[in-house]
């Protein structure tokens, strides 16, 4: 499980935090490969938000990918990692979507549909994966212990 569970922290989280990446570099690339809001569909203030997000991003989101690694070396201290990273996740996925509702809420324009419901759908996808990982992180502690 663990190695299982690494790997999909490598993969998954990495692909996220690639496209952070590129968002913080090149926002317009970003709008362009999808990775961020249209720009015909989005207010600025949306879009502003998220540039400023994808910057704190690559400070936060790189502790799962770390973890991950860490899974696959079997590095003894893995647990910590991987339950500091899924809190991250964890935070980062319901903050997301109570701000995307918030600005919905309000009437800013945040995207076209289908794409809404894409990104709210990985909020959803980061808070399952969150979730398995600290409760994995946990058990591995008490077995430790």
């Amino acid at each position: 499980m663990q190695l299982l569970l690494g790997w999909i922290l490598i993969i998954f989280p990495g692909l996220l935090y690639l496209g952070q990446l590129i968002s913080s570099v090149n926002f317009p690339l970003a709008q362009k490969l999808g990775l961020q809001e249209n720009p015909n569909e989005a207010d600025r203030l949306l879009q502003r938000a998220e540039r400023y997000v994808a910057y704190w991003d690559l400070i936060t989101l790189l502790w799962l990918p770390l973890a991950g690694i860490l899974m696959v070396i079997d590095y003894l201290n893995w647990p910590l990692f991987a339950l500091f990273g899924g809190a991250i996740y964890f935070d980062t996925a319901g903050r997301e979507a109570a701000k995307n509702l918030s600005f919905k809420h309000e009437g800013i324009r945040i995207g076209a549909e289908k794409q809404r419901r894409l990104f709210f759908s990985t909020y959803i996808i980061m808070a399952l994966l969150a979730i398995i990982v600290i409760a994995y992180s946990i058990m591995e502690m008490s077995i430790a212990f």
